[in-house]
């Protein structure tokens, strides 16, 4: 009888043991690997829920360590976790602010393992599942969980991963290093008959200007008289045999420098010339990639017939540069850059002129253009838009002084014009005063066109710019503010008015000094004595001084006034007050009782 998946999960759960039984579950694999359909897997799914909704931890932790084995090997199953992970994290883990249930012991142990199986499905599986690299994100930076510990535990029961991506690490290193090989093989066959040219070619040049230890010996050998062969071309194999039949003996002496010494001239001019192309080749092109031939050759083990042959090279090269250092020859001229050869027999050769270095420094001075000239350049002075700053600072503190040491005026009114004339300072306006065309390249260069190349004529500015340039530019400087004061005329409420009026107060008349209290400062008269109106004069020094025919002109004025006010207005019942008397009728009483 056949034991159903659910009864297979529950009693693997519920055995109460911290590891799971083999034999239930390679009996649960197999029931697994057998059913062509997914049914078995989802079966499987619900049964590890229902394990790990259950509050015990260790029925928890027994449920996940199956659910791991099942993951391992069943993609469909993958598919069901990755859909129900945030469940999956609240049951195994406790996010979300839920405990996990009891005993503890068992659900600190449940917390470690569901952290390192999970890092685990993360570096397995995570490509493919990329909800995995979601939640492991998701614990790590919003959870805060701390992974370190299960990367030390799977690394530690891990070890094949860890071989198994060493492994593949080495074997693509192998790869790249054969791809190298190859690589500078296909180099070395492409260039060697190059290079071997090209030494070949320098040794011959060599040849042509030292002589070699067979021309110095058989040279010596016609003058000593030592052979009789009167070919120029004998056989230096044949008189040294007989020369060591008859034990005589050679003593010749080689001066090194004297050797060496190949001057330049014109016969062997293009000799040299020939050397230095060759050179230039050695040093810039064939030594460096020698070197690069090198550096790869010596990671890989499987070269040494071909490093042998890349040495050789190397030494070949070396040999070659070091002859033409003992040549004298110099390698500065590597670094210039080499003009194209031009045919110059057209032109005669004229004398360079002399030019002493001031000489030189005052012509380059001038060819700067002066508009990235700096201060104290002398091309500065000869800017008519440039004006010294103690010039300026003198016309600035003595205006008039300026006009005064021109020329004398032509006639009176000329005079009279500059004496009323403002002084303005020299600008751009000034400049460009009068003038109708203005050439718009001020920079002495030659602009061009992209396509459609240099101008015919030189280009002008046009006039509404120019008009732009006559025109001053005046900035308004806008006046500083005045404080306005305070009324602070005491109130009721015993406060000081707030108010700011610039002239008077609407409730307390005009603003005057006050202190802390609100009180008049000494000194000052009080509202009603510092208002003087046009209108009436109170003062006793102005009566004093009013004659009598002044104040009846004055009363007669106001009552004119008065009565074209009255025929303007319509007429209005009389008012039952008395009339008040006016300032100058009571004007006219007082002066009438002083007298």
């Amino acid at each position: 009888m056949h034991t159903s998946i659910e009864d297979l999960v529950a009693e693997l759960t519920t055995s109460g043991s911290e590891t799971l039984d083999t034999d239930t579950v390679n009996q649960l694999k197999r029931r697994l690997k057998h059913d062509e359909s997914d049914q078995a897997i989802i079966q499987t799914f619900q049964a590890l829920q229902l394990a790990l909704e259950k509050r015990h931890a260790q029925v928890r932790l027994s449920a996940l360590q199956l659910a791991n084995i099942v993951f391992c090997r069943s993609h469909q199953f993958r598919l069901l976790v990755v859909e129900n992970l945030p469940r999956w994290f609240e049951l195994v883990l406790g996010t979300n602010h839920k405990k996990l249930p009891a005993p503890v012991q068992y659900a600190q142990q449940l917390r470690d393992m569901a952290a390192e199986i999970y890092y685990m499905w993360v570096e397995r599986f995570g490509n493919g599942y990329q909800r995995l690299v979601y939640g492991f994100r998701y614990l790590r930076f919003i959870e805060q969980m701390d992974f370190k510990r299960a990367v030390k535990e799977y690394k530690r029961k891990d070890p094949e991963r860890i071989r198994a991506r060493r492994k593949i690490r080495l074997e693509a290193q192998s790869e790249y290093l054969k791809r190298s090989l190859v690589s500078v093989q296909a180099d070395y066959m492409r260039t060697r008959q190059s290079i071997n040219e090209a030494l070949d070619t320098l040794d011959n040049c060599f040849a042509i200007l030292v002589p070699g230890i067979v021309d110095i010996f058989g040279s010596h050998g016609a003058t000593a008289g030592t052979t009789n062969d009167d070919d120029d071309d004998g056989d230096l194999d044949e008189v040294l045999a007989i020369m060591a039949a008859n034990r005589q003996s050679i003593d010749i002496n080689i001066n090194p420098e004297r050797v060496l010494e190949a001057e330049e001239d014109t016969e062997n001019s293009a000799v040299f010339d020939v050397i230095r192309d060759y050179l230039r080749l050695c040093v810039q092109v064939y030594s460096p990639r020698v070197q690069i031939w090198k550096q790869k050759l010596d990671r890989i083990d499987d070269s040494a017939e071909l490093a042998g042959l890349v040495d050789g090279l190397e030494t070949k090269i070396s040999v070659a540069i070091e002859k033409c250092r003992d040549l004298g020859i110099d390698f500065a001229y590597m670094n210039e850059l080499r003009d194209d050869e031009e045919d110059t027999d057209e032109f005669e050769d004229a004398p360079a002129p002399v030019v002493n270095k001031q000489q030189r420094i005052r012509q380059v001075q001038q060819k700067r253009n002066s508009v990235f000239a700096m201060y104290g350049q002398q091309v500065l002075k000869q800017d008519p838009t440039y004006i010294e700053p103690s010039l300026l600072r003198d016309q600035h503190n003595h205006p008039q002084a300026d006009i005064h040491q021109e020329e004398g005026p032509t006639n009176s009114v000329e005079a009279k014009l500059r004496e009323t004339a403002p002084v303005v300072s020299y600008g751009a306006d000034l400049e460009y005063w009068g003038q109708r065309e203005v050439n718009a390249n001020t920079t002495g260069l030659e602009i061009r066109h992209r396509f459609l190349g240099s101008a015919r004529d030189e280009p002008m500015l046009s006039e509404a710019a120019l008009d732009t340039l006559q025109k001053r530019a005046v900035y308004y400087q806008e006046p500083e503010r005045k404080e306005i004061k305070a009324c602070r005329a005491p109130l009721p409420s015993g406060r000081l008015c707030p108010r700011r009026d610039l002239v008077k107060c609407p409730l307390h008349g005009a603003i005057v000094p006050r202190d802390e209290q609100g009180q008049l400062k000494a000194g000052f008269l009080p509202e009603e004595e510092a208002e003087a109106p046009s209108s009436s004069i109170t003062t006793a020094e102005r009566i004093e001084d009013l004659n009598q025919n002044d104040v009846n002109a004055l009363a007669r004025k106001q009552q004119t006034k008065a009565k074209a006010k009255a025929k303007a207005k319509k007429p209005k019942l009389a008012s039952t007050r008395k009339a008040k008397l006016t300032g100058i009728k009571r004007l006219q009483q007082t002066i009438s009782r002083k007298r």
